[in-house]
């Protein structure tokens, strides 16, 4: 049997977050389109009439960065367990809705209000079943992070004009780079919720040397993790990508240079031993792929 190595595993977990995402956001923006499901466009998260505004792409980065201070106060004054596992329940149980009830409506739409309203409820139980599985079972941690990465990465996708997303993922970047090489935050916090086995990363471990003969105890493990951030933000760009060309080829391309931009970063990083930003280079990756591959379009249109 093949056996994968980290990077292979954390490469393979990412690819089906990008292509759960994907689906997902595509399924909210055929949804929308055809008003197939009304509820659909309350998924929406921007601000009314503010999905084409660079202003929204501000609010939202400046979100996520109140979101990081919260998450360090807590580390840093609350040393129990609880108060993350909740967190982690209820991130986890609103992103897995949004997937559970894409995944219910194709068969139920057609049923019309009813199949609608059973699509919802369960999506509901569905994501309610999913996120105390993994509350009891933390083995779950891997299925749960793509899950929520899909979840969250579609609805960003689906809320954000493509203009404002590259800003938000520009904007990410650039917190990402700050984060890691100057205030050091994000090293903090990689290392302090590494132990607690969380759905807010993707994780692969490799065991150490084996054992001498006779000798007790176990070889190390080493670790590679990959953050729910990076897995959201390739995600979002192909979803807002699809919604201007409403073409699978730029969402492809998105994907594919997120990749390369990823399997450099986990090569650096396995050989290296360090913590690197993710997000510049998969960012920077993505965005020349689809560059690159509307050229090959355009240039293949002209012929």
């Amino acid at each position: 049997m093949l056996e994968l190595n980290q990077i292979q595993r954390i490469a393979l977990l990412f690819l089906v977050a990008q292509a759960l995402g994907v689906f997902v956001g595509v399924s909210l923006t055929v949804f929308e389109q055809t008003a197939a499901v009304p509820e659909i466009s309350q998924m929406n998260i921007a601000p009314p009439g503010g999905s084409d505004s660079p202003v929204t792409s501000l609010l939202f980065l400046g979100s996520m960065m109140m979101g990081a201070v919260f998450i360090l106060l807590l580390l840093k004054y609350y040393k129990g367990a609880l108060l993350f596992r909740l967190l982690e329940s209820v991130t986890l149980f609103a992103a897995s809705n949004i997937v559970f009830l894409v995944l219910f409506a194709w068969p139920l739409y057609q049923y019309g209000e009813a199949g609608t309203s059973a699509a919802i409820v369960g999506a509901f139980f569905a994501s309610l079943l999913f996120t105390a599985a993994k509350f009891f079972l933390p083995a779950l941690r891997n299925p749960a992070a793509v899950v929520a990465s899909a979840g969250v990465g579609a609805v960003f996708g689906f809320s954000l004009d493509f203009f404002p997303a590259v800003l938000f993922a520009f904007g990410l970047s650039v917190y990402d780079f700050i984060a890691v090489f100057w205030t050091r935050h994000m090293v903090y916090m990689a290392r302090e919720l590494a132990g607690k086995n969380l759905a807010f990363s993707i994780a692969a471990s490799e065991p150490g040397p084996k054992k001498a003969a006779g000798k007790e105890g176990k070889g190390k493990r080493s670790t590679l993790e990959l953050g729910t951030g990076d897995i959201v933000v390739p995600i979002l760009l192909a979803v807002s990508a699809y919604r201007i060309s409403f073409n699978l080829l730029d969402s492809a391309a998105i994907i594919a240079g997120s990749l390369a931009g990823l399997m450099l970063v986990l090569w650096y990083v396995s050989t290296r031993r360090t913590f690197l930003p993710a997000l510049p280079p998969l960012t920077t990756a993505a965005l020349a792929s689809l560059v690159i591959a509307r050229g090959i379009a355009m240039m293949f249109a002209g012929w």
